[in-house]
């Protein structure tokens, strides 16, 4: 399976946190616990492949849209996608008896870095950011970032205080990855249309109690897109996906249904009135003039 990111329709959109940690999960049933293989087909990253290459992965993880790698006697590689990144993971059936692989799988000579066990390949190519830290940068990166809403230790009300100080726009904070860690153009419009807020409004200007419920519908419809793989917020396709999720089963790609992602000059599916889009920041913002009025008290 491969995580990427893509550009359509005016709508550029970074890989949001749901898919990187859909990703570290992937990484982790492939690799963790092995020593890797680890090289630079492209040869960019070759010297700092070489002092991956060999150690144990010990865990992927992601805080945001920030994928962390940690490797045993070795420094954490850390990969940010951006727009044109992806990380593909399969399995590969080129290995003999004696553990040892009989041929490295073909490489297009595009990837920044392959990871390569007995049984499985990952390839990363064109990432906008790929590196080795020590553990002190792995710090620094972090206390960059702000809380991310589908890690279960963060304090949600640590995010809830930050939104509630700032007089900045509710629809610019929750794409700063310094407020909010992972949340990208999609999740904002739709969170923003499910709570009703106007994505110009000052964060100070918005409820306390409003800006909790925020946080939640955050967490559980981004734990619900990694677990499914693809970004679902109408509540029609949430409740569909639910008996797949239960069970374990993968959730069918049914043609995505937003409110107003994408839809400016389009009815609102609520009330009617035309979706209304704008730059905010440095992507577009859509929203429903009537659904989300601008109430600044």
């Amino acid at each position: 399976m491969e995580t990427c990111c893509a550009t359509k329709g005016g709508t550029s959109k970074v890989a949001e946190g749901h898919t990187i940690h859909a990703l570290a999960a992937r990484l982790n049933t492939a690799f963790a616990g092995q020593p890797v293989r680890v090289s630079s087909p492209q040869h960019t990253f070759a010297a700092e492949a070489g002092r991956l290459n060999g150690h144990e992965m010990r865990q992927a993880s992601a805080h945001g849209k920030n994928l962390l790698v940690a490797f045993a006697d070795a420094p954490t590689l850390h990969v940010h996608l951006g727009m044109f990144g992806s990380f593909s993971v399969r399995a590969h059936k080129r290995a003999i008896r004696d553990g040892w692989l009989r041929t490295e799988p073909p490489a297009s000579g595009s990837e920044r870095l392959r990871l390569l066990t007995l049984t499985h390949l990952g390839d990363l190519r064109r990432p906008m950011q790929c590196r080795l830290l020590d553990d002190d940068g792995v710090a620094a990166l972090l206390d960059r970032l702000g809380p991310d809403p589908l890690a279960p230790e963060q304090d949600p009300d640590a995010a809830v205080r930050v939104l509630h100080r700032s007089r900045r726009e509710i629809g610019l904070l929750l794409v700063d990855q310094s407020v909010v860690a992972g949340i990208g153009n999609v999740y904002r419009a739709e969170l923003l249309f499910r709570a009703g807020l106007s994505p110009w409004l000052p964060g100070s200007a918005v409820d306390l109690n409003l800006l909790r419920t925020l946080w939640s519908d955050a967490t559980y419809l981004m734990s619900i897109g990694t677990a499914a793989g693809w970004i679902i917020t109408d509540t029609r396709q949430v409740e569909q996906a639910a008996p797949y999720l239960d069970r374990g089963e993968r959730v069918p790609r049914w043609p995505k249904v937003y409110a107003v992602y994408g839809r400016a000059g389009q009815p609102c599916r609520r009330c009617g009135t035309p979706i209304d889009s704008a730059a905010q920041g440095r992507q577009r913002i859509f929203w429903c003039p009537r659904c989300q009025p601008f109430v600044d008290d």
